[in-house]
């Protein structure tokens, strides 16, 4: 349970420091979207992790990019970015085995947990 709980706490970082740096790229620095994402992929990858998470961190930081590349009228503070990190991190560890060997995971984790906040926040 304690290494569950860490590891999901890994994937919540690492989701947020690609949705933070790519909204943030966007944003503040006017890239276009689709580079903002991937340099922020590029530059996650130099990231040493250990190797007992295998991949999961570099994919947790370019599933993140792709949750920062939504419009800033849905994201307009960083704690939305937060809690949609969180929801992100969450979503892809529960789904870690369900989708093996299907394309497409990373943007579909992306997609949700961006929807299910802005659906969350248009009830509340």
């Amino acid at each position: 349970m304690r290494a569950m709980i860490k590891f999901l706490l890994l994937k919540s970082i690492t989701f947020f420091a690609g949705c933070m740096s790519c909204f943030v790229m966007h944003t503040t620095f006017a890239l276009p979207l689709v580079i903002s994402a991937a340099l922020t992929g590029l530059i996650g990858s130099f990231i040493p992790f250990p190797k007992l998470y295998q991949n999961h961190p570099y994919a947790a930081i370019y599933a993140g990019s792709f949750a920062g590349m939504c419009s800033t009228s849905l994201i307009t503070s960083y704690w939305e970015v937060a809690i949609i990190s969180i929801i992100g991190a969450t979503l892809y560890t529960l789904t870690l085995n369900a989708f093996a060997g299907f394309g497409g995971r990373l943007g579909s984790v992306a997609f949700a947990s961006v929807a299910l906040y802005s659906l969350a926040k248009g009830l509340v």
